[in-house]
């Protein structure tokens, strides 16, 4: 039975600081909750209300709660009707296996950053190591941009720097989403290494561009006013043409 101080627990959970003091994070949706239950994330509490359930029978083993608990427990103005408290993962030592490592450095949009992972996932990208200021992972805004990728790729936070700086002495190509660089579209051979995309607003910083062994850049039409491109939609445009 739903108690009031799992209620106030899960509610609790809108905050990065309770997420990190329990461990855990929300799952919202029809569709994420599908996903959800595909993966190998430990749900803790699956909650549905009767109407949802009647709609959805599917979910029947969800415990069935009342719409004032559903909106109590929501971070949603308007509750989709299901919701899951989930045990956030934790990955350990850093050990990528894709081709191509996406590496994200000071993404502070929610947006951008759930739309970037979703993106690598469609590009066969299964590794994203992100730096420790980038947004948190575990967000509400982020988890639903995913769209269940978050499920499914393993995304690390670390020392970005660091991380680079060691992956370069190793051999490991780094590339460099940039201004300044080599055509992305006149590349000669399909890149293997690490993909590193830096925020709109800062772009790719000082202690990251000495690892970079690579600049690339997105050419943009002469005479074109656009200053940048945002960081999911430049992101995108990378992937598809370093992956195929």
């Amino acid at each position: 039975m739903l108690t009031k101080n799992t209620i106030k627990q899960i509610a609790s959970l809108r905050q990065q600081k309770f997420r990190k003091e329990f461990g855990l994070f929300v799952v919202e949706g029809r569709k994420m909750t599908e996903e959800l239950l595909q993966s190998d994330f430990e749900i803790v509490g699956l909650y549905a209300t009767k109407d949802f359930i009647t709609d959805y029978p599917a979910f029947s083993e969800a415990e069935t709660v009342t719409e004032v608990q559903m909106q109590q427990m929501s971070g949603q103005d308007t509750p989709p009707g299901i919701l899951a408290a989930v045990k956030i993962p934790q990955y350990g030592e850093i050990k990528t296996t894709s081709q191509l490592t996406l590496a994200l450095d000071g993404i502070s949009n929610p947006g951008n950053m759930g739309t970037l992972i979703r993106t690598a996932e469609w590009f066969g990208i299964q590794d994203v190591v992100c730096s420790s200021d980038c947004v948190e992972l575990w967000n509400s805004k982020v988890v639903q941009a995913t769209m269940g990728s978050l499920f499914r790729v393993k995304v690390w936070s670390t020392d970005l720097s660091s991380f680079l700086k060691q992956a370069k002495a190793n051999g490991t190509s780094i590339y460099g989403a940039l201004l300044e660089g080599e055509n992305l579209f006149q590349l000669t051979s399909k890149p293997n290494g690490i993909l590193v995309i830096g925020s709109e607003s800062h772009g790719i910083r000082t202690d990251v561009l000495p690892c970079i062994t690579h600049p690339i850049t997105i050419p943009r039409v002469d005479g074109s006013a656009t200053e940048s491109l945002n960081a999911a939609v430049a992101g995108a445009i990378l992937m598809a043409e370093m992956t195929k």
